[in-house]
C-alpha cells in the first residue's frame, strides 16, 4: 500500500505526514468492535464447558476484529449482579439462551434459532441436546461445537437470516467444517466479518 504524501526514504527519519499516516493505519488495523452476549444457561453446563464454549465462540469471531464480551446472566458462571442483566439491551448486545430441550418443531436436529429480520436481531436460542447429538456424530468436543453454534446464532443477530455457502454461517455444517471447528479455524468469511464489524461500528456511533 502506498501512503499519500510519503516518498521512499532510505534513512531512519520519517516525514510528519508519513508518521501520521502510519499511526492512523496502525490504530485502524488494531481497532475492534465489541459484541456483548448475555448468556442464559438453562441446561446446567459445568464451569469448564461454559468457559470452553465462550472461548470457541471468541475464536469464531476473532479473525473479523470483533471482540466478544460475555455477560453470564444464568448458569454456573453467573456472577454478574442481577441488575446488569435486567438493564435495557443496547444496540451492540444480544441475548443467547441455552435450552435443555429441543426446538418446538419436527426438526429435532436443529441446533439453534434466532429471532431476526433483514437487519438482524437481539434474541437467539441454542438447543443443547441437538448440539450433543451432532457433536457425537462428528466426533467433535461437545463444548467446542456448542460455542460454534452460539457464534452461528450470534452471526444471524448481526447479519440477518441468510446462510452462506461456506464458513461459520453455512446452513448445515459437514465433516470438513467439523474438522475446522475442532481446530478452532472456522470463521466468518471476510465479507461477513467486514459487514458485521461495520454494523457494530454504526450502532456504537449512534449511541
Amino acid at each position: 500500500m502506498e501512503i499519500p504524501g510519503c516518498l521512499p526514504q532510505f534513512g531512519a527519519m520519517e516525514s510528519p505526514v508519513c508518521l501520521s499516516w502510519i499511526l492512523w493505519l496502525a490504530s485502524a488495523s488494531c481497532s475492534a468492535q465489541t459484541l456483548v452476549i448475555g448468556l442464559y444457561d438453562y441446561s446446567d453446563l459445568s464451569a469448564k464447558e461454559t468457559t470452553r464454549l465462550t472461548e470457541a465462540a471468541d475464536h469464531a469471531f476473532g479473525h473479523s476484529g470483533i471482540h466478544l464480551v460475555w455477560r453470564h446472566c444464568r448458569g454456573v458462571l453467573a456472577v454478574t449482579p442481577e441488575t446488569a442483566c435486567q438493564e435495557e439491551i443496547q444496540g451492540n448486545e444480544i441475548v443467547v439462551r441455552l435450552q435443555p430441550g429441543g426446538p418446538p418443531s419436527s426438526n429435532q436436529d436443529t441446533m439453534g434459532s434466532a429471532v431476526v429480520n433483514a437487519e438482524g436481531g437481539t434474541y437467539a436460542t441454542v438447543f443443547v441436546p441437538a448440539v450433543r447429538a451432532q457433536a457425537a456424530g462428528f466426533g467433535v468436543a461437545f463444548d467446542i461445537l456448542l460455542g460454534y453454534a452460539v457464534a452461528h446464532e450470534a452471526g444471524h443477530c448481526l447479519l440477518g437470516p441468510g446462510h452462506a455457502n461456506a464458513g461459520l454461517m453455512r446452513g448445515t455444517w459437514n465433516r470438513k467444517d467439523a474438522g475446522e471447528i475442532s481446530r478452532l479455524s472456522l470463521h466468518l468469511t471476510k465479507q461477513e466479518g467486514r459487514k458485521a464489524a461495520a454494523i457494530l461500528g454504526s450502532v456504537v456511533s449512534k449511541e
